[in-house]
């Protein structure tokens, strides 16, 4: 009798489950027919398709999440008959509660897109965190309250009434028994159904908040998530990304003081400075490329060698342009290490914080902006991963381009986990620079790459190489992978570093090479590997960087590829090789100046800082370390500090610090106390 129990159950509630669908996809096809311009969605009917499919996945996933439990408890009730009736009298009541938040939420995501135009997320918590009879105040004269009100509650008592019916004609069905095994084969098809839809997808992950974008219209990525769902990511959003404290004087104060060796009142003018004057860039402003590159960590870059090659088309220019090797990323995650770049933020997630639409004084595209570049971002991955896409036109972004845009233009590019293979970033990169360069303007092009990610794949046609290691160099590995999947890993990163070098010959060969400037490094060193070994602890957040420099932008360059940097020193680089007499926000120093200023030029990571002698441990307990030999990332042994030494420890410990209280100031303004 238990299955058949179960078996009512599951009827029961599979009525609220469809109607919980309905009501989303509803909103959806709703906002789409009266805020969709016919004539423009004709054109992405494909899109459109796409936006239903993947919107109907996040329906069935969120009525999934609130149906499948109840189903769960049901079934651990239906064990005994008199408890079982008590479920069934109280069933109807969940259902129509949960129908109704549905409905709620529903119309909430409505009314929130046809005001902001996208769907709800952590500036929805404004009606608590700002004024909020103010904000109550423009609901009520906005939006039809009284009339919306009146249709839930005519619904709840509708839906409620249903559900009791249903459940009635349910009880009057007859009883007949089922085989054991049959029982048994049905409940689990059952639970496994259950399973799938709450996780949204067959694939290697659930359905995610990047999965939203399905288009290059924005409408229909807006469009994609229903209500529900999107509240759960703005609360996660509000949880994790609202930890601003305010930027006291005071705290200010010290912090700077103990950074810049000397008395220094709080503000941010230390942060300010101005490139040299530049005739050659301001006579002939050259375009601009930084390239991303995804997990182009050091330690799997040193593992090629002319037997084994992992550059591909990147060796020629690796061995005779400039590059540091002496170098770390400053975060250890993608995003991490992309937002310190865009705005100098500490905190990872600052793109999809409340805070991300403040205007950033350490906006890194402002110095381009200000010179009259255009900005482009391209990425092969997905434009609403860490709503990049909605971030990043906000400091100036005139063109996003993503895998979603990437397909469209390349038909033959597949979409993996991660998005389209690097070939095409590439491939639209430069038809871009050729098309500025046909205009005569001058652009600031940086790329996110993805292809070099786990799970690891090279893409269709690419010839792999047999990968051979040494015992020795797959012991080492064993962490990352092994076997056959090891050397897919190397032949991801050969197929990246090849797609690079074919990017650079590519620029070099053209007209416009003699005036486009080329920086690529990774956004982190490969995770996976493991670094139990404090010698190699600078070797565990080691990247490259590359630049390819031409010879009239070369002025007043030096290069001495022993010097030491991290990710914070690229930017000021690039601006003194590109703009004249240009205010930008420094963290960082110009690595080709004839004379490296103390005061910024030591390669920072949170964890540890880089000097020319060896890097200070930026851990609870404070060492210094020298390096192993005058080339590698390699540490020797523990040793006292010299005055020198163990004053730049102190100076580089206090740096994350007053990252923080930067920021806080950006965003937070100011406090005397």
């Amino acid at each position: 009798m238990w299955f058949y129990r179960f078996r009512q159950a599951c009827l029961a509630l599979l009525f609220p489950w469809l109607l919980a669908v309905f009501t989303q996809s509803a909103g959806r096809a709703y906002l789409l027919f009266t805020h969709g311009a016919s004539k423009t969605l004709a054109d992405f009917s494909l899109d459109v398709t796409r936006m239903f499919w993947i919107g109907g996945l996040f329906d069935i996933r969120i009525a999934s999440l609130l149906f499948v439990p109840c189903l769960l408890m049901a079934g651990c009730l239906a064990v005994s008959n008199r408890i079982f009736l008590i479920w069934q009298r109280f069933w109807p009541w969940v259902a129509a509660i949960l129908s109704v938040i549905v409905l709620i939420m529903t119309v909430v995501n409505v009314f929130y897109y046809a005001t902001y135009e996208r769907f709800i997320d952590v500036f929805v918590f404004g009606l608590i965190e700002d004024d909020t009879v103010a904000v109550l105040s423009t609901v009520w004269q906005s939006y039809p309250v009284i009339g919306v009100l009146f249709c839930l509650g005519l619904f709840s008592i509708i839906v409620f009434w249903f559900y009791r019916r249903w459940q009635r004609w349910l009880g009057t069905k007859p009883k007949y028994k089922i085989s054991l095994p049959i029982s048994i084969i049905i409940t689990v098809v059952i639970l496994f159904i259950c399973f799938l839809g709450m996780r949204g997808s067959v694939g290697t992950f659930p359905l995610r908040q990047h999965d939203v974008q399905v288009s290059t219209i924005k409408m229909l990525n807006m469009l994609t998530p229903n209500g529900l769902i999107a509240m759960y990511w703005a609360v996660n959003a509000h949880q994790k990304n609202n930890q601003f404290v305010t930027a006291t004087n005071e705290k200010g104060t010290e912090l700077l003081s103990r950074f810049l060796e000397r008395p220094t009142q709080a503000s941010l003018t230390p942060f300010i400075a101005k490139t040299d004057t530049n005739r050659v860039a301001k006579k002939n402003p050259p375009n601009v490329v930084l390239a991303v590159m995804e997990s182009m960590g050091y330690h799997l870059q040193s593992l090629d060698h002319h037997q084994r090659d992992l550059l591909g088309a990147l060796r020629q220019h690796w061995l005779t342009d400039w590059h540091f090797e002496r170098f770390i990323s400053e975060g250890d995650g993608t995003i991490d290490s992309l937002n310190r770049f865009f705005v100098r933020s500490p905190m990872s997630s600052i793109s999809q914080s409340s805070t991300q639409t403040a205007a950033f004084i350490s906006n890194m595209f402002t110095p381009y902006l200000t010179n009259g570049y255009k900005i482009i971002f391209v990425t092969s991955g997905n434009g609403a991963w860490q709503n990049l896409n909605q971030f990043l036109p906000r400091l100036g972004v005139s063109e996003f381009m993503e895998q979603n845009g990437l397909k469209k233009r390349y038909p033959d590019a597949s979409i993996g986990t991660w998005g389209v293979p690097d070939e095409y970033m590439f491939r639209y990169m430069k038809e871009r620079l050729a098309e500025a360069d046909k205009k005569g303007e001058p652009i600031f092009m940086m790329s996110m790459s993805t292809t070099h990610h786990p799970p690891y794949k090279t893409p269709t046609g690419y010839r792999k190489t047999d990968v051979e290691l040494t015992e020795t160099e797959k012991q080492r590995l064993r962490n990352l992978a092994t076997d056959d999947e090891l050397k897919t890993v190397l032949n991801t990163l050969a197929y990246a570093n090849d797609q690079l070098g074919l990017f650079i010959s590519w620029v070099k060969s053209q007209a416009l090479g003699t005036h486009t400037i080329i920086a690529a490094t990774g956004d982190h060193n490969i995770r996976g590997i493991g670094y139990p070994d404090t010698h190699e602890l600078v070797l565990g957040h080691a990247v490259p960087f590359y630049l390819y420099v031409p010879q009239d932008y070369r002025q007043n360059s030096y290069f001495d590829s022993s010097r030491v940097g991290s990710h914070k020193d690229i930017l000021p680089t690039l601006y003194q090789l590109s703009l004249s007499e240009t205010t930008y926000y420094r963290t960082g120093c110009n690595l080709l100046s004839k004379t490296q200023d103390n005061t910024w030029c030591q390669g920072y990571n949170p964890e540890v800082a880089i000097t020319a002698e060896g890097p200070c441990i930026l851990t609870v307990h404070k060492e210094f370390r020298p390096w192993a030999n005058q080339k590698g990332l390699f540490l020797g042994d523990p040793k006292d500090m010299t005055p020198e030494q163990e004053k730049q420890c102190n100076r580089w410990s206090t740096f994350t610090d007053l990252l923080w209280w930067q920021l806080n100031r950006q965003v937070g303004g100011q406090k005397s106390h």
